[in-house]
């Protein structure tokens, strides 16, 4: 039997998106996704020894402090406890062996329960031949706390639809302080309004 501690893997991303957390050293590739509704779930990369025997979930209100440790088994995927809106907690993932011994824990993630922050400098850019586009920025040092934004159309401001949506990644360019985005749609209709909302698992901002 092998007597390494076992450890999660390096960092394959860093998308759970709420508040950000200290550099990572340790483990964890950790995305965020709705389960159904405002829960969160955390995923990571498994390990690769032969006596794996499964991971422990740490979460609790305070660093390196978890009041809650759950056995998630060897599945490397786990909803995170309920939280409340406007709290702050922390999460870290272990590995255990066979023998039932504990690897050390991964890098901690700091999750603050709330919605990202409002886009900003909404604008529609007009073209030639009938083109135009769309476009915001949004605080460089918020870009951690937004899973996607939502791009919504109306003709009359009452009745809305759903006009498409990017992620972060896809911003067209960016400055020490904004991400500037761009998206082009026809200018075909007599009147057309938008509005574009910034996401994450516990809410959108207008």
């Amino acid at each position: 039997m092998s007597s390494k501690a076992l450890l999660p893997r390096s960092l394959r991303s860093t998308t759970l998106a709420l508040a950000w957390f200290s550099a990572p050293c340790l483990p964890l590739a950790i995305s965020a996704q709705d389960i159904p509704a405002t829960a969160v779930s955390l995923s990571w990369t498994p390990n690769p020894e032969s006596n794996l025997a499964g991971y422990k979930l740490h979460f609790g209100t305070s660093s390196r402090n978890y009041s809650v440790v759950l056995d998630i088994g060897p599945g490397t995927r786990a909803p995170l406890p309920p939280m409340i809106l406007g709290n702050t907690y922390y999460v870290a993932v272990s590995a255990y062996d066979t023998d039932g011994r504990d690897g050390p824990l991964s890098a901690e993630l700091v999750v603050t329960a709330s919605p990202p922050a409002p886009v900003a400098g909404t604008g529609f850019a007009t073209g030639p031949a009938g083109q135009g586009a769309l476009e915001w920025k949004y605080p460089a040092a918020a870009a951690g706390s937004v899973d996607r934004f939502t791009i919504q159309s109306s003709e009359d401001l009452k009745a809305w639809s759903a006009a498409g949506g990017i992620t972060p990644a896809e911003a067209i360019r960016s400055d020490a302080q904004w991400l500037y985005f761009r998206v082009p749609f026809p200018t075909g209709k007599p009147r057309q309004f938008f509005r574009v909302g910034a996401v994450n698992p516990f809410g959108e901002s207008e």
